[in-house]
């Protein structure tokens, strides 16, 4: 606690006491009080202290004198009070001017002054004062541990919080989603400058406090308008608590004092509920584990289980495998569990299907997340499915690529292995076998690759390509003339010769000599039946080779 110059200026004991110099000064705080009894006092005082002396230990050294200012304030101390007369009759001129060219207090003490009683009433407001910080603080931790104690939740406590500060509070987890807020907003509206953020919540050199840190509803808060506070238990992070001062002169005096207590609470609270959600995401993956695995017969006893996880299971439903294109698999679960905390994929599904969120469940499997969708009455279910997919990708883009396979829609419990089968064939194919790092498809699209999965002959389909392609094939690594490319173009647009030209950026021309020579390779191209064998080889070859 700390008490400034000018407040002690107003203390009875020092109605007498004259400021001479450095009036810009008085708000500086005393922590302290020091008397000057020896020369090399510098090796005593400490910052924020206020030093009495009458200079008796340098009235004699005009060297020390003239240093004397400048060193005080070197030390950061908030001022000093002389008391004239015996040893020295005024104050020097130069140290009246360094004074005041430094903002440092310089306070004369009346002839009658004694030291003593003048420091005894600054160290009692003192010990006052951090008595009644301590009380403050201890009533407090009792009104927050009572609160607990009764069985407070975590929106409760924040709202406790929220009126004895007098300020907005923000609960964030580390991913800085906003996991508990005393406003009442939606919190898809809320936005975090990540690198200001950490910039000012580590309390690291920062050079913009009027940069926008976040904004909740398209109103900005600058860093001077934050109070941030990290959540932690041991060295796990939890979270931050976030204080808004929208007003800052109703915000509670002693504001980190309250943060203080608060967060120790919050650590207990986010600890909790965080061991909570692992044994339920335990329980859920296990559940889900089971379903898959067929262990289940009967749909009525897993639709009433779900509601155990708050889950509406019912059917017709949709399985979506989400999939991190992440080569580190520790980073990759990582990413997987920042995504899950973060909530986002049920809020995104509930606001495109325009259905509750309960409908849809998301969990770890498998090294892949797992998202179980319901869809009855749904009408336009492919389109929402896309906006669904597009949605992920771009809102989780900060983690890296994400690749997203859709089942075929399930009716039926013993219909979800099969439906979650399709779904990862989806990934075989466009992940492993087309090489695609991120994509939203559906298994309903995969048309040709379908048949050519089932086949498992390789050499079948290899001589298949090589019976309709190989020439043009080997054409191309002698000649490098991308006479295959010109064929999938051509494909692409049904034998279109001018919509084949604008498409690849070629010359009509140029275009009618490749389709020559790819007659004169053997390939038939006006026969419907034909062109149709060429196009199914083509894509197996592009299936085969990626």
């Amino acid at each position: 606690m700390s008490v400034s110059v000018n407040n002690i200026l107003k203390m009875d004991a020092f109605s007498d006491v004259i400021v001479i110099a450095g009036q810009s000064g008085l708000e500086r705080q005393v922590q302290n009080v020091y008397v000057m009894e020896v020369p090399d006092i510098f090796s005593y005082i400490d910052k924020d202290g206020l030093l009495f002396t009458t200079l008796y230990p340098i009235a004699d050294n005009e060297a020390a004198l003239k240093s004397f200012i400048v060193e005080l304030a070197k030390h950061q101390l908030a001022g000093v009070a002389i008391k004239l007369g015996r040893y020295v009759p005024e104050v020097p001129a130069y140290m009246i001017d360094q004074a005041n060219q430094l903002n440092f207090p310089i306070l004369v003490l009346p002839n009658e002054a004694n030291l003593s009683t003048l420091t005894n009433h600054i160290l009692t407001t003192l010990l006052g004062m951090k008595t009644s910080l301590l009380e403050f603080r201890e009533a407090i931790s009792h009104q927050l541990h009572s609160l607990l104690l009764h069985g407070a939740d975590m929106s409760q406590f924040v709202q406790y919080i929220s009126q004895i500060t007098g300020a907005s509070i923000l609960i964030l987890d580390n991913g800085l989603n906003c996991i508990q807020s005393s406003l009442d907003y939606n919190y898809d509206q809320l936005h975090v400058d990540r690198d200001a953020f950490d910039n000012w919540a580590n309390r690291k050199q920062y050079d913009h406090a009027n940069q926008v840190v976040l904004a909740i509803n398209d109103k900005g808060y600058h860093a001077n308008q934050l109070f941030i506070q990290a959540i932690s238990a041991g060295k796990k992070g939890l979270g931050y608590l976030v204080v808004l001062i929208d007003r800052p002169e109703e915000i509670t005096k002693h504001l980190d004092i309250v943060v203080e207590q608060a967060i120790i609470l919050l650590a207990f609270l986010l600890q909790t509920e965080q061991t909570i959600i692992q044994k339920e995401r335990h329980y859920l993956d296990s559940f889900i584990r089971d379903i898959i695995n067929e262990r289940y017969h009967s749909q009525s006893e897993i639709i009433e289980k779900a509601k155990v996880f708050r889950w509406n299971f019912n059917f017709p439903n949709i399985i979506l495998v989400i999939k991190s294109n992440i080569q580190d698999s520790s980073q990759r679960l990582s990413t997987y569990y920042k995504i899950l905390d973060s909530d986002k994929i049920p809020s995104i599904i509930a606001d495109i299907f325009d259905v509750p969120s309960q409908n849809c469940k998301v969990t770890y499997f498998n090294d892949e997340l797992l998202c179980f969708i319901g869809v009855a009455f749904e009408t336009r279910l492919k389109q929402r499915l896309e906006r669904v997919g597009e949605s992920l990708c771009s809102t989780f883009k900060d983690y890296g690529e994400l690749a997203i396979g859709i089942s075929d829609t399930i009716y039926r419990i013993d219909q979800v292995k099969l439906a979650y089968q399709h779904a990862l064939l989806v990934h075989q194919i466009f992940g492993s076998k087309l090489g695609l790092s991120s994509f939203v498809q559906f298994y309903d699209d995969l048309g040709l690759y379908k048949l050519f999965h089932l086949i498992n002959d390789q050499q079948q389909l290899k001589d298949f390509v090589q019976d309709k392609l190989g020439k043009v094939i080997a054409y191309d690594q002698q000649r490098d003339i991308n006479l295959f490319d010109t064929l999938v173009y051509l494909i692409k647009h049904n034998g279109n010769l001018q919509k084949t030209a604008d498409d690849m950026f070629i010359h009509y021309n140029s275009l009618r000599y490749r389709v020559n020579k790819l007659k004169e390779l053997g390939l038939i191209l006006d026969d419907g039946q034909e062109f149709t064998e060429i196009a199914v080889a083509c894509q197996l070859h592009q299936y085969l080779t990626t």
